[in-house]
């Protein structure tokens, strides 16, 4: 059964239950109105005939009345009346009940009140009757009991008219709100109908850029088709992002593994060569990144890479993320700007890990003479880490996406600059786990700045510990060669440091 016919079906059904309770309600009440009312001019023409009976001074015998003119004089002359004394005699009778072949009942002759009661004559006739004892007035004795009847043929017929007319209604109103009813709901359920189709169209043809169309109000229906684009729209991005994702890391490890292949094969003919062996190395390595790259990301997507929450001083981290990149800076300057005392609280080898690869990203895309200049300050409750450099930049178009897998923004991949293009999606991951931030500013021609910004949880403060330490940062940039650093390069060569992270590269 569908929603629809459900919904119609509830809907008859609650009105069919108003429909009963009402018509009950109204019967009810209707009946009893019409009874009340015939029950009070029955007390009334009783009380009115009550004046005209005499009883016999003497004898203390009831006189029998003149019912025919008496009655005539009456308001409600309709009414039956007769006339019985107390030893069970009738001695008068209105001419109605004599029309009516059957005399009433003999009546209750010791009642002590006025009594209505419902009841049938032989002949089937239904009647209301009250009965009102006749009483003497010096000795309060009773005498006799008078009957007022009035038959209930006429208000039978009304009830049952009154019945017949609410079912009647009753009925059409349920088959007219059956049918009202399911084009209602088949009207409010056409969004719903509408994206089970689209999903089934979606689902046949493969085609997640199809969309829902709605122009209705901005209720449930509204908000689920909202929410259903929404889903929509996320879905045909994640899925466009992993056929890129599927195609990159298949031409990420197609390379090395062609030049791996092709060594091995040169090897094979001309015998083993340094240079070979170290070709073949240096692919290792590169798919070792690769993966190891790959799979801290995987990790992470799925929430089994636990974060550390310590006390980190972030400005401290910063000068030595500076004196370890040192070796890898060549030809361009890597300087330090302000670095404030600031603390977070965080895995402090994975913000380093993030520095890194903001800072090698930046090394990588700033020609020779260029700068890079790491900056750590504290700011209204955040800690504000900024790598500048005097790179290439990024264009405008590209700077939404350089923080996706694998993405480039040279279109024709270009490798001459290394990397795997997951290094910007690994800090920003960082970032997010630290419950910050990251983003890009960047003009082509004009450099990039990449900030990041972390809940501080002290206030700005600038020791002078760090002061001193920044005053010996021209001896560090001096130390450029790998042995004077052991430790340092050690970091550098992580898998998730020296990947050469998402692209900046030169503009199309």
């Amino acid at each position: 059964m569908t929603i629809r016919t459900r919904l119609t079906l509830w809907y008859s059904a609650l009105l069919a239950t108003v429909i009963l309770v009402f018509g009950v309600s109204l019967f009810s009440l209707l009946n009893w109105a019409w009874y009340s009312q015939l029950r009070e001019n029955m007390e009334y023409v009783a009380q009115r005939m009550l004046e005209v009976i005499t009883v016999d001074p003497v004898s203390g015998v009831l006189n029998p009345p003149s019912l025919e003119n008496e009655s005539a004089q009456m308001p409600f002359f309709a009414f039956a009346i007769q006339v019985w004394r107390r030893d069970g005699l009738l001695v008068a009778i209105s001419d109605n009940v004599k029309s009516m072949q059957s005399p009433f009942d003999a009546p209750m002759l010791d009642s002590e009140a006025m009594a209505t009661r419902d009841t049938r004559l032989e002949n089937g006739t239904h009647i209301l009757v009250t009965t009102v004892p006749i009483v003497w007035g010096p000795t309060g004795r009773r005498v006799g009991v008078m009957q007022v009847m009035s038959p209930l043929s006429t208000l039978d017929q009304a009830v049952d008219r009154l019945v017949r007319v609410m079912i009647g209604v009753g009925a059409v109103a349920l088959i007219l709100s059956f049918f009202v009813g399911s084009v209602i709901a088949g009207q409010a359920l056409l969004p719903i109908e509408t994206i089970g189709q689209t999903a089934r169209q979606i689902t046949a043809a493969e085609d997640l850029s199809r969309r829902i169309p709605y122009n209705g109000p901005p209720d449930e229906l509204g908000q689920l088709t909202q929410t259903f684009n929404t889903t929509l729209d996320r879905l045909e991005r994640l899925f466009m992002a992993q056929r890129r994702f599927v195609a990159d890391v298949s031409h990420e490890l197609r390379t090395p593994l062609t030049t791996i292949q092709g060594n091995v094969d040169l090897i094979k003919r001309v015998g083993p060569a340094p240079e070979l062996l170290e070709a073949i190395e240096s692919e290792n390595k590169r798919m070792t990144r690769l993966v190891g790259d790959l799979l801290l990301l995987a990790q992470a997507d799925s929430g089994r890479l636990p974060i550390t929450e310590d006390v980190v001083e972030l400005g401290t981290l910063a000068l030595e993320v500076y004196r370890q990149a040192q070796v890898l800076a060549g030809d361009v300057q890597l300087k330090l700007g302000t670095v404030d005392a600031v603390r977070v609280m965080g895995d402090a080898d994975r913000l380093k890990q993030l520095m890194l690869n903001l800072i090698t990203n930046a090394l990588k895309y700033t020609p020779a003479g260029g700068s890079v200049t790491i900056s750590v300050v504290a700011d209204g409750g955040y800690a504000i880490l900024r790598v500048a450099d005097t790179g290439i930049g990024i264009p405008k178009d590209d700077l939404p996406l350089i923080f996706e897998r694998f993405y480039r923004v040279d279109k024709a991949r270009d490798r001459q600059k290394g990397g795997a293009g997951l290094g910007l999606s690994i800090a920003k991951w960082i970032a997010e786990a630290h419950h910050g931030r990251i983003w890009a500013e960047s003009e082509p021609g004009k450099g990039s700045t990449f900030v990041v910004q972390l809940p501080s949880i002290d206030a700005e403060e600038t020791p002078s510990s760090l002061r001193e330490t920044r005053a010996r940062l021209p001896a560090l940039r001096r130390r450029k060669n790998a042995a004077a650093l052991p430790s340092e390069t050690g970091v550098i060569a992580s898998p998730s440091a020296a990947n050469g992270s998402g692209r900046r590269n030169p503009p199309e």
